[in-house]
């Protein structure tokens, strides 16, 4: 009969569990911060509340969940330690582990998809164009339908399920289904990033307010790079060799991309709490050019009026209100016509639709 392998202290004081406590404390701390601005800013922007703030609770919770997932896996299932450490340690820590391996995966597939869903959320309440509303569409049918295919695969990638703490029954390639299962998420994301830009670059305003809408969007994309990180490390790591140790990273990186999802998901919402701070800091508000030829034919935000129009036969120029630019652009639709005039009739070359919220 062969001898049971034997191990150095070194290896077997190795832990991983001091990273896992403290990365998921800081995500559960920053997710409900994030969460928590998103509110006060719509407060403070007297914004409608709608179907993306349920999605964002739904986020969170989600989210909490796993990370708490996580540090009982550590604490109580041995995850960031050596499998030979914690079968010294209590062998049954293993039963712990064995179901954390599979709740944790089903929640991560449940929790990138609220977040995306309030980005395509945002894109729809933007932009007007028809083809771009169906790409929005069919991304969102994307996404719901890669967590329902790879939610209904986890619980059928053992047979029974309780092969994870059993080790009775069999699987399918484990492996290969954490690899592969979240590679949607690449693709999905990387078409959410590119949709808005045609649209953003042909809008009539400064070169400055456009790439802070660009800035805007991109970081809204964020989570595309932990979404590649998370691929490379799942993708390095076998999830079948020494469980509770290379656990520790499927844990962390379950935890950590669907964390920055949700986070990035809430900042195009701090826009009215950026005004808020930036208003009370400079102490007053920009007042109407009088002028009307100092005006650019810029819109107003809706404190403002939309146009002024002299009693005599001429007409002001539209004014514009600087430094407030930011607060109207953001819900326009530029339409432009190319059709020629007709004799004896006026023809208004743009047309700006402004939704009021």
């Amino acid at each position: 009969m062969a001898n049971p392998p034997s191990y150095s202290e070194e290896y077997l004081r190795q832990t991983q569990q001091p990273v896992i406590y403290g990365i998921c404390s800081a995500l559960i701390v920053t997710e409900t911060l994030a969460v928590v601005l998103r509110i006060v800013s719509k407060v403070v922007g007297r914004l409608r509340w709608g179907i993306d703030d349920l999605f964002i609770a739904l986020g969170l919770l989600i989210n909490l969940a796993i990370n708490t997932c996580a540090i009982v896996d550590a604490k109580y299932g041995g995850v960031g330690l050596h499998e030979a450490r914690v079968l010294q340690i209590n062998p049954g820590m293993l039963n712990v582990w064995g179901h954390m391996i599979i709740i944790i995966p089903i929640l991560y597939l449940a929790a990138v998809v609220p977040p995306k869903l309030v980005l395509l959320h945002l894109y729809l309440s933007i932009f007007t164009q028809k083809a771009f509303r169906r790409s929005c569409y069919g991304v969102a049918v994307v996404v719901l339908t890669n967590w329902f295919a790879n939610t209904i695969a986890a619980f059928l990638s053992c047979q029974p399920l309780s092969f994870y703490w059993t080790q009775e029954g069999h699987c399918f390639d484990v492996n290969q289904f954490f690899r592969w299962g979240s590679f949607a998420n690449i693709v999905t994301d990387v078409v959410m990033l590119i949709l808005p830009m045609p649209s953003i670059l042909e809008l009539q305003i400064s070169l400055r307010l456009k790439l802070g809408i660009l800035v805007t969007f991109i970081l809204g994309s964020l989570g595309l790079i932990t979404s590649i990180v998370r691929f490379y490390e799942f993708y390095v790591t076998n999830a079948e060799v020494d469980g509770t140790w290379s656990g520790a990273t499927l844990d962390l990186w379950s935890a950590v991309e669907p964390g920055i999802y949700l986070i990035t998901a809430c900042i195009p919402s701090y826009r009215p709490l950026i005004r808020f701070f930036q208003k009370r800091n400079k102490g007053s508000v920009p007042s109407m050019p009088s002028d009307p030829g100092s005006s650019v034919g810029g819109l107003h935000s809706r404190s403002s009026p939309a146009y002024e129009m002299s009693t005599g036969r001429r007409f002001k120029r539209l004014g514009s209100y600087k430094g407030m630019e930011e607060d109207v652009v953001g819900l326009v639709d530029v339409g432009v016509h190319h059709s020629r005039p007709e004799a004896g009739k006026i023809t208004v070359d743009r047309e700006f639709h402004v939704r009021r919220d």
